[in-house]
């Protein structure tokens, strides 16, 4: 399976850390403000990083910033480069002989057309969206719950989501991010021994940090 450690907190981070009033109010400045892709980039590894890279050690970064960006452009670097690092994963799974047939969006996410074209044209594929798909991560604790508590069979309980919207690809947006991850990608290899040198020099806990030096 495919595992990226931040998604949707990502975006929950920086409505907090740009001053938004929340990741909704974020959302619609970025949709009025910032229609096009982002300049900036934006490396969503606020936790380390599994897939592809398994590196504990992997930070956030933005990276392309001048006088001329925003809040809602650096808002939207956010949204892409989440998508870049599923699309990542997905390349991984590709490469290990998956077949991937239909993706389905769910989480809070979901509930952004915005954020699901940029998903879409990151990834080149179609996403599906089912009813109540923001609550989809809920739900799938709760029926595990249930299956624990009532020993029902899985398949009367665990039933297939039907599709509400299926969102593809912006041919547009599809070849910049081509470009743009490939970005992405390299400012991953190039940084990666200065995450793992700022690591082994500074402990974290909780919210402090102290110096090993």
């Amino acid at each position: 399976m495919s595992v990226i450690l931040s998604a949707a907190s990502c975006l929950h981070w920086a409505a907090a850390a740009l001053g938004a009033t929340d990741e909704a109010a974020l959302l619609r400045e970025i949709e009025a403000a910032a229609p096009r892709p982002a300049r900036a980039i934006f490396l969503p590894y606020l936790s380390g990083e599994r897939t592809p890279h398994n590196d504990p050690s992997a930070m956030g970064v933005f990276f392309g910033l001048t006088h001329a960006t925003t809040r809602a452009e650096l808002g939207r670097a956010v949204l892409e480069g989440v998508a870049f690092a599923l699309a990542d994963g997905a390349e991984a799974l590709d490469h290990a002989g998956a077949r991937i047939e239909r993706l389905w969006a769910i989480g809070g996410g979901a509930r952004s057309l915005l954020w699901l074209r940029i998903l879409a044209s990151a990834l080149d594929r179609n996403l599906l969206v089912g009813a109540g798909a923001e609550l989809g991560p809920a739900f799938g604790a709760a029926r595990l719950a249930r299956l624990a508590a009532t020993n029902e069979a899985p398949a009367a309980v665990c039933r297939a989501p039907i599709a509400e919207l299926e969102v593809g690809p912006d041919a547009a947006l599809r070849e910049v991010y081509r470009e743009q991850r490939e970005l992405f990608r390299g400012l991953y290899g190039a940084l990666r021994e200065s995450f793992a040198t700022a690591r082994a020099r500074t402990t974290f806990d909780g919210d402090t940090e102290t110096s090993t030096r």
